[in-house]
């Protein structure tokens, strides 16, 4: 597990990489900025890495395809799940490709379309492989939030902006960039301050908060409409002088002027991006204390007792997954198994000790 890159810099920069496992839909109305998109993919490291692509009609050259054309073998969508699970779980390839889901939709219909995407992207995450989607707007916008909500990435370029839809599993200052797309002898280009893009998502919020025009906002920040206008969609920034201008007019803070719009209620942390705490065998699965609940996995060879890396002397909760563990607490040593969990209300737990000749798995959840 780890991050790979898109070829693209800048984007690499935002998401902190593709995440190995990830889904990365592409919202594209040109197919051959799609394409070249995938060829910048597919050419990182190209010399170590095996590809897979399914191919509804617009991959024919590829050499590892599955033929999912109108004439080919896997033309229904059944089959051709069955199929591409098989071959991804037998192959272990570092990536799949799918041709642009709005050319099967003509021949599947947009609903069986949208089911199968609805199987195939879970699949592609629980299988580890980093999965490049191409969708295009005339699948509806119910079908495009349906995807939204299942993927994992989705990035929306349209009309020489990339914006990024949804970046799961990173932090909320990461959503709804906006960067600018050019296209330069045959390459594509993407870039944008990553200052001015998120400027782009949270002055739009803002405004639109406050229940202002751009010519309003315009008038109260001392810039023209055409300024407000191009520092929304992400085509320039403004200075500083007229940010704070604006956080002043409106009383809100300059950070509110720079974070998300949107007001989530959760946060979700992939696993295969987290990092190792000092102690060998504790993995931090979510480890923001802001939030009030921390989550830790924690991994135990046989026989082994591993001692927490820092004191907790909040409520815990140990929950093992595999294996027999003993817990030591300031006053007993409970014996648990799996489907077992332990709720430490006060004290700490000082070691676990896996009572087998296997290895042995624990979740640790903590209270702040």
């Amino acid at each position: 597990m780890g991050e790979i890159g898109t070829g693209y810099a800048g984007v690499d920069e935002a998401l902190g990489g593709v995440i190995v496992g990830d889904n990365v839909v592409w919202v594209v109305e040109d197919e051959s900025v799609y394409e070249r998109i995938v060829d910048t993919f597919v050419d990182i490291g190209a010399a170590g890495r095996r590809g897979l692509f399914v191919d509804f009609g617009g991959f024919g050259t590829r050499a590892d395809r599955i033929d999912a054309t109108s004439g080919g073998t896997y033309r229904l969508p059944g089959p051709l799940l069955d199929e591409l699970e098989r071959r991804v779980r037998d192959q272990a390839p570092d990536y799949v490709v799918i041709d642009g889901l709005g050319r099967v939709a003509r021949r599947w219909g947009v609903d069986a379309t949208s089911q199968f995407f609805a199987h195939a992207c879970p699949a592609m995450l629980d299988l580890g492989v980093t999965a490049y989607w191409s969708f295009d707007s005339g699948l509806g916008r119910p079908f495009l939030d349906h995807a939204r909500q299942i993927t994992q990435c989705m990035l929306d370029v349209r009309e020489g902006r990339l914006r990024v839809l949804k970046a799961e599993g990173r932090p909320d200052a990461l959503q709804d960039i906006t960067y600018q797309v050019r296209v330069t002898d045959g390459d594509v280009v993407i870039e944008s301050p990553p200052a001015g893009g998120r400027l782009a998502r949270g002055l739009g919020a803002v405004r639109q908060q406050f229940g202002l025009t751009q010519q309003e906002l315009a008038s109260l920040a001392g810039v023209t409409p055409s300024a407000i206008s191009q520092a929304e969609g992400g085509a320039r920034g403004l200075s500083l002088e007229t940010v704070v201008r604006i956080a002043d007019r409106l009383h809100v803070t300059v950070d509110r002027l720079l974070s998300t719009g949107r007001d989530r209620t959760y946060t979700l942390s992939r696993h295969d991006r987290v990092l190792r705490t000092s102690t060998d065998g504790v993995t931090a699965l979510a480890s923001d204390s802001t939030v009030g609940l921390r989550s830790y996995l924690v991994d135990l060879g046989p026989g082994e007792v591993t001692s927490p890396p820092f004191d907790h002397r909040g409520v815990s909760v140990v929950a093992p997954l595999r294996g027999l563990i003993q817990v030591e607490l300031d006053d007993d040593r409970p014996v648990l198994r799996v489907g077992d969990v332990l709720v430490v209300e006060r004290g700490g737990v000082r070691s676990w000790r896996n009572l087998r000749n296997q290895p042995a798995r624990t979740h640790w959840i903590l209270r702040d």
